[in-house]
């Protein structure tokens, strides 16, 4: 299941971003360059990633997390998946317990709310 970031926080950015652009712009228009223009692009360009890419996927047996960036993906496997203060924590076979780097402030919420509800999480069903 494809858990999505959080529309509000990439929208959010998106608009800070452009702000910045725009008053860069402004002001480099009458005649005095100012560095918001390049600050800006770079809240801009992560509020698109984040409303166009995944945040992570809840597999049967993993959760993986891809790069905002790039193709870099990491892997957390799991024999049940637990939900820990608004985080998430892979358990495995053999016990040990690992924090998924993931929260729930950035995840959206009706894809939160599905990817943690038990027997969803922890492969009792197939997505």
């Amino acid at each position: 299941m494809k858990v999505r970031y959080n529309l509000v926080v990439g929208v959010v950015l998106l608009v800070l971003g452009a702000v910045c652009v725009f008053l860069g712009l402004w002001l480099a228009v009458l005649g005095e360059f100012n560095p918001a223009v390049i600050a800006g692009m770079v809240p801009m360009l992560i509020g698109i990633l984040y409303l166009v890419r995944p945040y992570f996927w809840v597999n049967p047996t993993s959760v993986a997390i891809p790069a905002l960036i790039g193709p870099i993906r990491r892997e957390f496997p799991f024999q049940t998946l637990e939900v820990n203060g608004g985080k998430l924590v892979a358990v495995r076979d053999d016990g040990t317990r690992k924090k998924v780097p993931v929260a729930r402030w950035l995840a959206h919420s009706g894809d939160w709310a599905v990817a943690t509800t038990p027997g969803i999480a922890d492969g009792g069903a197939q997505r």
